[in-house]
């Protein structure tokens, strides 16, 4: 056919078989990139002598060898699917266009004007030849690195090299973390290049604590840049000394070694606090606390020992609302009272039966079923003894009238005179009056309806057994109206939802399940770091901050496992406070007052952390100035906290609403004592313990958060392109109030009333 195949259809008959060595990832890298060699005709004699036209394609590969000896091509091994025949290939929709060519069409690959219609017919390959060809090439001699004169900080580098190191912080503290990021650019292979070995480096161990453990680097480009963290031992430190990096240069064929310049620092005193700092809290050390932001909340030196023991492993919960059996406790005492009384009280009981038509009832059925007059005369006298409290035998006619002229029913009394004085019996059988028996029923039954639907007139001079009954009546009645306030304080307690209660988890932590033996051991190690560095930190503020750090870490693992306990997250805390963290000091100490507000400890090592920080938020009542009301009660609320916890004070309020119900019921079993006084004296302290309980629980609810970042900027919106609140300064440690959170960012509200956005891992929410 007289056709001739490209270079570029050469190409593609490489069969997938072939086995690229060395070269594979360069031939990945242009299949990815719809890449291809880009091939070139040359002449190549045959073993005859004969010259034959050839495609000749170029791939270049870079070889880097990890260990001493022989480098060859052997494992590169070629397949080509050789084309040996070509052949019609028509399409089926072919004739529906009779191969009409498209004009300005151009010829395919084989010459059959295949982009002159989609749907004519075109050459294919019909068949192929594999052939396989296998590289022979002479080996590579690879020699090892030489052992005379190797420094003892040369890692492998192999290559020309450059090193420099930058420092992130430049003013810091002894012990006092120091951002070092090392980078290192050259010739040579960059992902195989590692890290000087600072823990090996006498000049810089001297002054600073440096991690043991290889570093972890990225490459970018011809550089690889390595970051790790190191802490000046002590105050005077005047730079970080060169860093040294030895490669091997095999074109010089000898080792060489280059040095970062030094670093100039400036390292201030530390102010971690070593034990014998706090003890005997002497009246000098605590001067220089007191007034470090004009307060006298840090005239207290903190409590720097930690707690132990594996109860520091015992779940607590805060303050928690009124439960249901609590409910059921507070309900019984007010209903047995309230049963007594209606056992003891005879009118009071015919009163209530009264309101439900049970007496009145039965006194109709009684003078229906009557056969005598007799019967409804008796009928009468018991329900109007049960309605006006005529106790013993003192129901004959003269008491029953005089019980209704008493009341103010002067009409009522005339007729129920006149139907009684009918039924009393006149020397043997005859009786008052000529009514028959029907006529009876119908006036005393008439007299019945009148005494229901007649309105009670005001009695103009009770008697002196109604002047008692009614005292009792309306002391009863006070005490019920002040037990409904407490009621309400403890339904608003009540309101609270136990979730509200728990204690929140930092934001962006996660929980992790550990096993009791893993959670002792934990608690072991971090008890046994922090104690190292709390006798070390005299002496070495490098070594004990980062035994803090340590300590913290471990401590932290235990909350994350589920672990809320008060003295757990004073322990963090304080774990906090001496490796620098202040901001997270502070959450973990109001963290700890949650649980247990009578944590003094918390308290004071609380107060110590706000004074060194910009907070104005202060711990509990503080020191602010109460604008309202209820402002002045929560903080009143908060310095009783201090001395009773709401688990205590809870109890109390049971207990003295307890003791009023029992001194009512006394009174109602005529025992003589003083109980105004004394159910006066319990209704006052159960509704002053309910309205704190309801405070404690309301304090609970509210999203508290702890800004953690010394320079935290403020967003009108959920993220970094929105233009930062102006005229707001959050510093590490400073208090706000979570309002809302969504993805990666929290809306919060400062002291001042401000509204923004945060980052999630700027803040803890307590």
């Amino acid at each position: 056919r007289g056709i001739t195949l490209s270079e570029a259809d050469m190409w593609q008959m490489i069969s997938e078989r072939s086995n690229w060595g060395a070269f594979a990832e360069c031939i990945q890298q242009l299949a990815d990139n719809r890449e291809r060699p880009a091939g070139q005709e040359v002449l190549r004699k045959d073993r005859d002598g004969v010259e034959h036209s050839y495609y000749l394609y170029e791939i270049d590969a870079t070889i880097y060898p990890k260990r001493p000896g022989k480098i060859d091509a052997n494992d590169v091994q070629i397949v080509v699917e050789y084309p040996t025949a070509l052949g019609q290939s028509r399409d089926p929709f072919a004739s529906f266009f009779d191969d009409m060519p498209i004009p300005g069409g151009r010829a395919g690959i084989f010459g059959d004007g295949g982009f002159g219609s989609p749907f004519g017919s075109r050459l294919t390959v019909q068949s192929v030849r594999p052939i396989v060809a296998e590289a022979t090439v002479e080996p590579i001699e690879v020699q090892p690195i030489p052992t005379a004169g190797r420094p003892v900080d040369y890692r492998g580098a192999v290559g020309k090299y450059r090193i420099v190191t930058e420092a992130k912080e430049s003013n810091v503290k002894a012990g006092d973390p120091i951002n070092l990021l090392i980078g290192i650019a050259g010739t040579g292979p960059m992902e195989l290049v590692q890290a000087p070995p600072l823990a090996d480096l006498p000049e810089l161990m001297a002054d600073f604590k440096v991690p043991n453990e290889p570093l972890a680097g990225f490459v970018e480009g011809d550089r690889k840049v390595f970051s790790t963290t190191i802490r000046p031992r002590e105050a005077g430190i005047a730079q970080i000394p060169s860093i040294p990096f030895s490669y091997f240069d095999p074109e010089a064929d000898k080792f060489v070694t280059v040095r970062s310049a030094p670093i100039s620092l400036h390292v201030a005193p530390a102010d971690t606090l070593a034990l014998d700092a706090v003890v005997g809290r002497s009246k000098s050390a605590a001067s220089t606390l007191k007034g470090t932001n004009g307060s006298d909340a840090a005239s207290a030196l903190p409590r720097l020992a930690i707690f132990s023991g594996d109860d520091l492993l015992t779940n607590e919960s805060p303050a928690t609302a009124i439960t249901r059996p609590i409910l059921l406790l507070l309900a019984v005492p007010p209903l047995v009272v309230l049963g007594v009384l209606a056992l003891r009280t005879g009118r009071g009981f015919s009163l209530l039966a009264s309101r439900f038509g049970s007496s009145v009832q039965q006194c109709r059925t009684q003078i229906e079923r009557a056969e005598r007059p007799a019967e409804v005369a008796l009928a009468l006298r018991k329900l109007l003894a049960k309605r006006f409290g005529l106790n013993g035998p003192s129901t004959d006619l003269e008491a029953v009238v005089g019980a209704l002229r008493s009341a103010g029913y002067r009409a009522l009394a005339v007729c129920c005179e006149r139907i009684l004085e009918q039924c009393e019996p006149q020397g043997g059988s005859a009786y008052n009056g000529g009514l028959t028996m029907g006529e009876l029923k119908r006036d005393a039954l008439q007299m019945l309806d009148e005494l229901e639907t007649q309105r009670r007139p005001a009695r103009s001079k009770p008697t002196r057994s109604t002047q008692k009954v009614s005292r009792l009546r309306s002391s009863t009645s006070t005490i019920v109206a002040g037990i409904a306030l407490a009621g309400m304080l403890l339904v608003a307690g009540g309101d609270v939802q136990a979730a509200n209660n728990l204690v929140s988890l930092p934001i962006g932590s996660t929980d992790g399940s550990l096993s009791t033996q893993q959670q002792q051991t934990l608690l072991m190690e971090a008890n046994e770091r922090y104690n190292l560095a709390l006798s070390t930190a005299a002496k070495d503020s490098a070594e004990a901050k980062q035994a803090y750090a340590d300590a913290a870490v471990k401590y932290q693992l235990l909350i994350d496992s589920g672990v809320r306990n008060g003295r757990l997250f004073f322990n963090l805390a304080n774990a906090y406070l001496q490796s620098g963290e202040t901001g997270r000091a502070i959450a973990n100490y109001r963290r700890s007052l949650r649980l247990d507000p009578t944590n003094r400890e918390s308290r004071t090592n609380l107060a110590y952390a706000e004074s060194l920080t910009n907070s104005s938020a202060a711990a509990g009542d503080g020191g602010q100035v109460a604008n309202s009301f209820s402002e002045y009660a929560s903080r009143a609320n908060g310095r009783l906290n201090r001395y009773a916890s709401p688990r205590s004070i809870r109890a109390t309020m049971i207990a003295v609403w307890l003791a009023m119900w029992a001194i009512i019921g006394l009174r109602l079993l005529d025992i003589r004592i003083p109980w105004k006084s004394l159910a006066t004296v319990c209704l006052v302290l159960a509704a002053i313990t309910a309205a704190s309980f309801a405070m404690s629980c309301q304090e609970s609810s509210r999203s508290v958060a702890v800004v953690v970042s010394p320079n935290a900027k403020l967003r009108s919106g959920d993220g970094p392109n929105f233009p930062s609140v102006t005229d707001v300064e959050l510093g590490d440690g400073q208090s706000i109030e979570v309002l809302k959170e969504r993805g990666d960012w929290v809306q919060i509200r400062t002291a001042t009333g401000q509204f923004g956005w945060l980052p999630r891992q700027l803040v803890e929410t307590i």
